[in-house]
C-alpha cells in the first residue's frame, strides 16, 4: 500500500514538473546575446536582445565601440520578411526569428539615418553601416 502511494506520488510529481517546463510565460522576460560577423572583412557586430515570451521587443547593438539601443518595429509592413528595430537614428535588420531559433537569423543590414544635403525640405536617408552579418554565437 505505501509503494503504490510512492509511486503514484512520483508520477504526479514528474507529470507536473514536466508541465511547469513545457509552458513558457508569454509574459517573461529574458535574453540572448548574438555575436556577428559582418561584411567581407568580418567586422564584429553584438546585438543583446531582450524577448518577452518568444518575441523579441528590443536590441542593444554594439557595433564599432558604439551602443545602440534599439525597440522592435511592429507597425505596418516592418516585420513582414524579417525582425526590424529602430531607435536613435539607427536600424536594425535581421531574419525573422523567435528566442528558440535566433542563431539561425542572419543579421541584414544596420543603417543609420542622415538629412540629406541641399533639399528644400528636410528628408532622410539610410547609410549602411553594416551588412551581411553572419551569426559567430549566441549566449
Amino acid at each position: 500500500m505505501n509503494r503504490k502511494l510512492t509511486v503514484a506520488a512520483g508520477i504526479a510529481l514528474c507529470a507536473g514538473l514536466a508541465a511547469c517546463s513545457s509552458t513558457k510565460d508569454a509574459r517573461q522576460l529574458s535574453q540572448k546575446t548574438v555575436e556577428y560577423a559582418c561584411g567581407p572583412d568580418s567586422v564584429p557586430l553584438s546585438a543583446q536582445y531582450t524577448f518577452q515570451g518568444e518575441q523579441a521587443l528590443a536590441a542593444r547593438v554594439v557595433y564599432m565601440n558604439q551602443v545602440i539601443e534599439l525597440n522592435r518595429a511592429t507597425a505596418s509592413n516592418a516585420d513582414m520578411v524579417g525582425n526590424t528595430f529602430r531607435g536613435g537614428g539607427y536600424t536594425w535588420t535581421t531574419d525573422k526569428f523567435a528566442e528558440d531559433d535566433v542563431e539561425d537569423a542572419k543579421g541584414l543590414m544596420l543603417t543609420r539615418e542622415s538629412a540629406q544635403p541641399g533639399a528644400a525640405q528636410a528628408s532622410n536617408v539610410g547609410s549602411v553601416v553594416a551588412r551581411d552579418c553572419k551569426v559567430e554565437s549566441v549566449s
